[in-house]
């Protein structure tokens, strides 16, 4: 891989890490949306990644791609009778999204985010020297 090769692998790794704040957010948001159980829940947005494949001999990799997924609808009812929402047992239906591992996956977004935006100056910094070198 050329030196100029960072740069796309490095800026597939920033949008997948945009694609999973995207995703997380829309969870949390919608965390405690009920609906009433005739309903189907909010679905939970699910982050995959997958390596794109290189044409090259030596199998380096040229990035990634990411897909959003969505989770069931079935969610989890829960017994609230002052909700408008509430069924004749008093039961609606919220979305199964587990706040904990939302903020753990926010973190690791975060961490994927910086990291590949340290690749991308320390790809510049190089060719900055690089330009150097013939002055």
């Amino acid at each position: 891989m050329s030196l100029f090769g960072a740069l796309p692998i490095a800026n597939s790794g920033i949008d997948l890490a945009q694609t999973w704040i995207n995703a997380t957010a829309g969870n949390i948001a919608n965390a405690n949306d009920a609906v009433s159980t005739s309903e189907g829940a909010y679905q939970t947005q699910y982050v995959e990644a997958q390596p794109v494949a290189s044409s090259q001999a030596n199998g380096a990799g040229q990035g990634v791609t990411s897909t959003v997924v969505l989770g069931d609808n079935q969610g989890q009812e829960e017994l609230d009778p002052s909700n408008p929402l509430a069924d004749a047992n008093g039961m609606v239906r919220y979305p199964d999204v587990n706040m904990g591992q939302q903020m753990v996956n926010l973190v690791m977004a975060q961490t994927d985010y910086q990291a590949n935006v340290s690749v991308i100056n320390q790809a510049k910094t190089a060719y900055q020297s690089a330009l150097q070198l013939g002055n």
